[in-house]
This record gives C-alpha cells, sequence and structure tokens, in this order.
C-alpha cells in the first residue's frame, strides 16, 4: 500500500473512531439524570385554587383584573390536570417560573415510548426490558408570550432543550415528542386576558376592562 493511501486509511479510522466515542459519549448523557432542583410540594388544594381562578378570568363582563397563579399552583395543575386532560404521556412533569417570562419544564418518559416517539422503535428491540423502561428526563427553556393574532394564545418559545445531560437544537423536541406533549407549548386563551407575565415563583394574568 502507498504511503499516501495508509494515511489516508489511518484518517478514516480515527474519524470512525471519534464518531462512535461521540455517540457512545452522546447516549451516556442522555441516560444521565440532570441535576434539577425539587419541584415544590403541591397539594389537590393548590391545583383545586388554580382551576378556579382560571374558571374566574373566563367570566365574561368582569372589570379588568390581575390573578396570580403561585409556582405550586402552576404545579399542581399541570401534574393533576393539564397533563391529564390533553392525554399526554408523562411521568413527573414540573415547571420553574424563573422570571422575565421564562420557564423551565421538566418531565421523564420511559427509554422506548421516546425511541416510539422519534420513529425508531425497532432499537429497543435490542434492549432489555429493564432498559426500555428506564426512565430519560427532558428539560426544556421557553419563553412564555401572547399571540395576539386571531386564535390568541399564550405559547412557550422553546429557546433550549435537552434529553438528560445532553443538549439538543430546540427543533429536535418535535422530532422526539409526540404531537400531544408538543402542544403543552401552547394554549387558548379567553379574549379578555391582556397579557401573561413570568415571575420568579408566580405567573401574572392581567386581564382587559
Amino acid at each position: 500500500m502507498r504511503p499516501r493511501g495508509c494515511l489516508a486509511s489511518v484518517v478514516v479510522l480515527a474519524v470512525a473512531a471519534v464518531a462512535v466515542g461521540g455517540a457512545i459519549g452522546a447516549a451516556s448523557r442522555a441516560l444521565a439524570t440532570p441535576d434539577r432542583p425539587e419541584p415544590p410540594a403541591t397539594s389537590p388544594a393548590d391545583g383545586a385554587r388554580a382551576q378556579q381562578k382560571l374558571f374566574d378570568l373566563a367570566r365574561r363582563g368582569r372589570p379588568a383584573t390581575t390573578v396570580t397563579l403561585t409556582e405550586a399552583e402552576v404545579n399542581a395543575l399541570l401534574a393533576r390536570h393539564l397533563v391529564e386532560a390533553r392525554g399526554v404521556r408523562l411521568g413527573a412533569p414540573s415547571a420553574r417560573l424563573i422570571g422575565d417570562d421564562r420557564v423551565q419544564l421538566t418531565a421523564h418518559v420511559p427509554l422506548q415510548q421516546l425511541l416510539d416517539d422519534a420513529g425508531v422503535p425497532a432499537l429497543g428491540g435490542v434492549l432489555t426490558p429493564g432498559w426500555r423502561a428506564r426512565p430519560v428526563w427532558l428539560r426544556v427553556g421557553a419563553h412564555v408570550r401572547v399571540d395576539e393574532r386571531a386564535a390568541r394564545q399564550l405559547r412557550l418559545d422553546v429557546e433550549d432543550f435537552a434529553v438528560g445531560r445532553q443538549r439538543l437544537p430546540a427543533a429536535a423536541l418535535r422530532l422526539l415528542l409526540d404531537p400531544a406533549a408538543v402542544g403543552l407549548l401552547r394554549w387558548s386563551l379567553p379574549r379578555d386576558v391582556d397579557s401573561v407575565g413570568v415571575e420568579p415563583g408566580r405567573v401574572v394574568i392581567r386581564t382587559a376592562s
């Protein structure tokens, strides 16, 4: 073999080794449990209180008002009502209200479910049942805004996305999750809601008169 051919072979093997090593490293990070703060303790009363506040907001003919949802109320609403109502298959969903209209959402799904939603269910066939059931953590950082178009919606614009400890492009979220889970990023708003803001530890909703 010519020296140039030998050199080319070495380069190809080196690139392949780096690619394989990178893939193994990425998979290891994706399956790792990320550092995350404990969500606030919630109770059924928190969820009921949040539901009542939102019900009052939807009533027509009310004067301008401001409604505040605490982080505990938001988490109770998310875990006990919103996820279940939309048929979303997420484990331990929680939200951190960071402020500056930003939130961080976390939840986990079984590895097999993630493979199914990503369109590669056959990969689960080479795994043991324990590995297929292994929880994989998802983290979404998003900016909250009111979409002012005709069908007014509260939208969560994804700014960062991670599976385990592996950061991914924000667009990957729509490829890895089913439509019901992605639908949690959009919510219809009553016509009278003027603004929705996120402050540290609370959501502030203001209505127009």
